[in-house]
């Protein structure tokens, strides 16, 4: 890989990146409004009782979606690094070089589609 297409890949990493701390953050203010919501709730009577259902849904809702973001956000500085060290793109499994198409597709790929495959079925098979 030359060092134009590195830095192309670091470039929409690091835009990825950016997205997802502004999200993190979004979410974060979310759920503090939330919180803050339902303390003065409490403190009278709430306009319906479902109103703390919806509530505990959209605090567990954005949990979630930060803890998702946060581990995407590992891969990505996972996948800078290695562009540092000068091993990007390289199948963590095979050792192979992942095609470019998948790394534009997915620039914080760890595996090559077939590995990337065979990681998704043994991780079906350990649940199920």
């Amino acid at each position: 890989m030359n060092q134009k297409e590195l830095k192309a890949f670091r470039d929409a990493l690091l835009k990825e990146k950016e997205r997802i701390l502004t999200s993190i953050s979004h979410l974060e203010q979310h759920t503090q409004q939330v919180s803050r919501g339902n303390i003065s709730e409490s403190a009278g009577v709430p306009t319906h009782i479902a109103d703390f259902g919806t509530d505990a849904f959209e605090k567990d809702l954005d949990l979630n979606l930060t803890s998702s973001e946060l581990e995407l956000l590992q891969k990505i500085e996972e996948s800078l690094k290695k562009i540092e060290e000068k091993k990007y793109g390289i199948c963590e499994a095979c050792k192979k070089p992942i095609p470019k198409a998948r790394l534009r597709a997915v620039p914080y790929a760890n595996f090559c589609i077939k590995c990337q495959r065979i990681q998704e079925q043994e991780k079906g098979r350990q649940q199920g």
